[in-house]
């Protein structure tokens, strides 16, 4: 072991440096992060919150916020610059400007985190904001803001604002919600379905002033798809489940109103993705109405791709027709499901033949196709072109002489403008509008002897006064109402000021300039309340008058110049000269070295007197444990002999040396650059003890170190 030197406490060196550099955040939290918390706090406007944050990252600051104008960032970035102790100040500083157009936004991420973005009112702090917008805030996330201060927010912002957040949490991690001037829009997945028809229905009522933008959000997925129709005793239709859009949505309704034939459709569907992949969903919904079609009661469902039946049959047709369309030649990607279906007698038995303007149309149930031939062909002789069709079904149970007295009706009915003939067991009834007055008391007596055999026939009119002007011709009269007096029937149809001086704040000319001088010439005389003094910068200022106040440096001198910073205690001010040329008004100027020294060289940051003082404060229990494990080290080891101590010995100096340079080159940045200053500060104090202990291990002689 002692072959190889000096090398011999790296690792023990390696442990201390670790423990060392944690114990040296906290020291510089106590030192750094408190002074540049009052440099923050000194940028409050009055009845506001500060607009400059700065964060510590390791001896770096990194300075945030949007500074009213271009001066007060300057004076910041020059205040936080004259600190003792930061290694480089990096500029994340950006003034308050007005845009157009506004937009904010607000992104869902990973891990619970909400991030918001683009523009926030200058008018609000940012703490003040963020309270306002709370309550949309669901207690799961963590909020981080990195909106900038600007001009130009629409009134009422944070109202919608919060509407716009309350939408955005119930989406999936990864949506985004934006509100530009007036306009809120919406990107994403639903984290569920009764978050998307929640979310429906918020955007159909947005707060007042705001409107609706483009809304992208993609219903959430369901494991099991399933829908169902149900037909009630009542002929009312039912719908359940789900549909894939809102346009299949509209277009289902569209086919449930047409199945009900005017009967009421109540509508329980909702939105959701999982219609198993290959399913031609109109092709399901066709063939779902289509067995919905045959039950005068039941429901007609879709779990997935299979098509189930079950309820009360029209009739024996229906039986075989339910059978047919559920095990036929199905829609690609459809297959059966279970069927269970009942028929029984068809009570009452009921015809109705009805005539409107453009068509004549037949339904109801008919004993066989031979009666449904007949009557279609008995409405050919009396029609003028109109359409016929035909819904009748066939089965048993009617009435005898049905068809013959419905044969003989029809001719009845073709006299009518409109009317509609129902045979209903044994009843036969007859109501309509005829074309003139004498058809219609000519009609009225027809009644006994369109009864069928056994039966018995009813007319029906309209009550005098009720009757309807659309699609009537001129002059019509309905069945067995009295002629009126002959007439025509027309066939009508915030100023924003500049903000409060701070404490210790500087003014300065862009450019070099020469550092203040102590004025010999006759001085100002000054007026109450102002600071007598030199204009050296000494700090020797005197307030006069009635509330006079004193400031170092900041005495009055000769008319039209300015006064000089006055210096930190303890704290060598550096010449103005030597000062970053860059533009600091410049948004996004990056990182500025603090300490510039003359001629615009950058100090060595660890020979800096305020870095070495906070270093060594930080450090010294570390440095100190460094040097005595390298005198051990050294000591037992001694001076370099052999070809692998030299070898040690140098990988030794090389180390230091190496961290030395990319300490003071401030090559790395942030956290990971004080963990590079403190390994270089305890390589150096472990191979000074290396140093000292091998000198003393050879000034006791060859058998010191053999002990």
């Amino acid at each position: 072991m002692r072959s190889i030197g000096w090398v011999a406490g790296l690792p023990l060196l390696a442990g201390l440096w670790l423990g060392g550099t944690l114990w040296a955040e906290s020291g510089l939290d106590a030192d750094l992060g408190e002074d540049a918390a009052g440099v923050a706090e000194a940028s409050r406007p009055e009845g506001a919150e500060p607009w400059l944050r700065v964060e510590r990252r390791g001896r770096d600051l990194v300075a945030f916020g949007e500074a009213p104008d271009a001066a007060e960032r300057r004076a910041a970035l020059d205040r936080l610059s004259a600190l003792p102790g930061p290694r480089r100040i990096v500029d994340r500083l950006g003034t308050v400007e007005s845009v157009s157009p506004f937009v904010w936004t607000a992104t869902l991420r990973g891990a619970g985190r909400l991030d918001l973005g683009g523009f926030r009112p200058a008018e609000t702090g940012r703490a003040a904001l963020l309270a306002e917008l709370s309550p949309a805030i669901p207690d799961t996330l963590a909020v981080r803001d990195l909106a900038r201060a600007a001009r130009g927010a629409p009134p009422e912002f944070a109202k919608g604002a919060t509407f716009l957040l309350g939408q955005t949490a119930r989406l999936k991690p990864g949506a985004t919600g934006s509100l530009s001037d007036r306009t809120l829009s919406l990107s994403g997945e639903a984290a569920s379905v009764a978050d998307y028809a929640a979310l429906r229905e918020a955007l159909s009522a947005p707060p007042d002033g705001f409107t609706i933008g483009t809304v992208a959000v993609e219903p959430a997925e369901v494991g099991r798809f399933v829908w169902s129709a149900t037909r009630r005793p009542d002929g009312s239709l039912r719908l359940d489940g789900y549909a894939v859009s809102e346009a299949a949505r509209a277009g289902i309704l569209a086919a449930a109103r047409a199945a009900a034939d005017g009967a009421p459709v109540e509508d329980g569907m909702r939105i959701a993705r999982g219609l198993p992949p290959g399913l031609d969903g109109r092709a399901l919904i066709e063939r779902a109405f289509a067995a919905l079609a045959l039950l005068c009661e039941g429901t007609v469902s879709l779990d997935g791709g299979a098509l189930s039946v079950r309820g009360a049959a029209l009739d024996a047709q229906a039986l075989r027709e339910a059978d047919a369309l559920t095990t036929g030649s199905l829609p690609e990607g459809m297959s059966r499901g279970s069927v269970a279906l009942t028929a029984s007698a068809v009570s009452p038995y009921v015809v109705t033949i009805r005539r409107d303007v453009d068509s004549l149309s037949l339904a109801g149930h008919l004993p066989d196709a031979e009666s449904r031939a007949a009557l279609v062909a008995a409405l050919r002789q009396q029609s003028f072109g109109e359409r016929i069709i035909d819904r009748t079904r066939t089965a048993e149970g009617a009435p005898a002489g049905l068809v013959a007295a419905l044969r003989g009706a029809i001719p009845v009915l073709g006299q009518l403008a409109r009317g509609e003939l129902v045979a209903r067991d044994a009843s036969l009834s007859l109501t309509g509008e005829s074309l003139y007055p004498e058809a219609a008391r000519r009609l009225a007596g027809l009644g006994p002897q369109l009864a069928p055999a056994g039966g018995a026939a009813r007319r029906r009119g309209v009550p005098h006064g009720a009757g309807r002007a659309h699609h009537r011709p001129a002059g019509a009269v309905r069945a067995g109402q009295r002629r009126p007096a002959a007439r025509l029937l027309p066939g009508a149809r915030r100023p924003r000021g500049p903000g409060p001086d701070l404490p210790g704040r500087a003014l300065h000319r862009r450019g070099p300039r020469r550092p203040a001088r102590h004025r010999t010439g006759p001085r100002a005389e000054a007026g109450p309340g102002e600071g007598s003094g030199q204009g050296s910068g000494q700090g020797s200022g005197q307030g006069q008058g009635p509330g006079g106040e004193a400031r170092g440096g900041a005495g009055r001198r000769d008319a039209g110049s300015r006064p000089a910073a006055a210096p930190r205690r303890g704290h060598r001010r550096l010449p103005a000269q030597g000062r970053d040329r860059r533009r600091p008004d410049r948004p996004g100027s990056g990182q500025r070295p603090a300490g510039r020294g003359p001629g615009g060289r950058v100090l060595p940051a660890l020979l800096r007197r305020s870095v070495v003082t906070i270093l060594l404060a930080a450090l010294w229990p570390a440095l100190l444990t460094a040097l005595l494990l390298g005198g051990v080290a050294g000591y037992w080891a001694g001076l370099p002999a052999g070809r692998l101590a030299r070898a040690g010995a140098a990988l030794v100096t090389g180390l230091a040396l190496a961290a030395g340079a990319v300490a003071v080159a401030g090559l790395v940045p942030g956290r990971s650059g004080l963990w590079v200053e403190t390994a270089a500060l305890l390589l150096a104090a472990y191979l000074a003890g290396c140093l000292v202990g091998g000198g003393l291990s050879h000034a006791a002689g060859p058998s010191a170190s053999q002990r």
